[in-house]
């Protein structure tokens, strides 16, 4: 079992809190990818806001700095009163 435990407790979080943020990291990727592609394809639909390169490099940057900042603090991601909430990116859609 030590081999799915060892990256996540290196993190100073465990198993599930590190499964939780690398599946939300994924989620938001792969909504950003079926955004871009369905641009790629039909150049008419534009990229929302949220998912723009520039949103989600900020998003991504964001969400690296509240992972290390819970590991150097050996605090757990969910806890009580401590939600973490995206900052709004006001960035230009992708036409």
């Amino acid at each position: 079992m030590t081999i799915f435990t060892n990256h996540p407790h290196e993190q100073g979080v465990s198993y599930f809190e590190h499964l939780g943020f690398a599946i939300g990291i994924s989620c938001r990727l792969l909504t950003s990818v079926l955004a871009f592609a369905l641009h790629a394809l039909f150049p008419f639909i534009t990229i929302k806001r949220e998912f723009d390169l520039e949103a989600t490099c900020a998003f991504l940057q964001e969400r690296n700095r509240f992972i290390e900042s819970a590991a150097a603090n050996r605090q757990p991601l969910h806890t009580p009163g401590r939600a973490y909430a995206p900052a709004r990116h006001d960035t230009p859609a992708v036409a």
